[in-house]
């Protein structure tokens, strides 16, 4: 870790377009400035750690909790991933540790170039619409055959997700437009206990389709949406209810 001492008003710079400076000392508090790019998202380190341990609570999910889930909720309308359309190229299998035998064919994995949070290791993925896990689609990991996610589309949870300026990512993806990306959110059941399944707002899940690249964003601001929504279990038709998580 490089150490440096400064005063109030002074700063660093790392790289060629971020500056941090010192604004001011309060006891035990420092006060920084940054200045970035618009492509940067900064978050405090409490938030990133969560977002992280987020990613890792929603890979430990477990059919039979699934099942529960779905049977007590089978009320909530989702709209789920459109079906992967049938891929060309090598036919590929991997044998999933939650899912049993897959089998595709290579035009169908997705390039995560920098990985998701908590798992930058691993880069290739496929989508899955499988009817166990329907309304909810998979997201499998082809590096690690034991990681796979839930996921869902935002749209009619919360009609709607503001995902910011994207100029930077639409890039990164080669995509034209917000009009070529998959959106998705990951779906949280924790290990045994399926009436706390939440779904993850604050880092959507883009994918584009044409390019076969997908990205985990982080979210500017969470002001206006639930960095996660939880839908408590009924036994009967009822509302979705949302908690709002801790704004960024």
């Amino acid at each position: 870790m490089l150490k440096i001492t400064r005063r109030v008003g002074e700063g660093i710079t790392i790289g060629d377009d971020i500056r941090l400076v010192v604004l001011k000392v309060r006891g035990k508090q420092v006060c920084l400035g940054i200045e970035a790019p618009l492509r940067i998202v900064v978050l405090r380190d409490e938030i990133f750690q969560r977002l992280t341990w987020e990613n890792q609570l929603a890979s430990r999910f477990e059919l039979r909790d699934l099942q529960e889930w779905k049977s007590l909720n089978g009320h909530l309308a989702f709209l789920a991933p459109p079906a992967e359309p049938p891929g060309q190229g090598r036919p590929m299998s991997i044998d999933s540790g939650k899912l049993g035998p897959i089998q595709f064919v290579e035009d169908q994995v997705i390039t995560f170039t920098r990985g998701l949070l908590g798992f930058s290791d691993y880069h290739r993925y496929i989508l899955l619409s499988r009817t166990e896990t329907a309304p909810l689609s998979v997201l499998h990991c082809l590096d690690q055959p034991e990681l796979a996610f839930l996921v869902t589309d935002p749209a009619k949870p919360i009609n709607g997700l503001n995902l910011g300026r994207l100029n930077a990512t639409l890039q990164e993806l080669k995509a034209w437009g917000r009009e070529d990306l998959q959106v998705f959110v990951t779906f949280t059941i924790p290990p045994g206990r399926p009436t706390e399944a939440t779904a993850n707002f604050s880092s959507p899940i883009l994918i584009n389709p044409r390019t076969r690249l997908g990205k985990q964003v982080l979210l500017e601001n969470q002001n206006n949406f639930p960095s996660n929504k939880s839908w408590r279990s009924k036994r009967r038709p009822g509302t979705a209810t949302s908690a709002v998580g801790e704004a960024w």
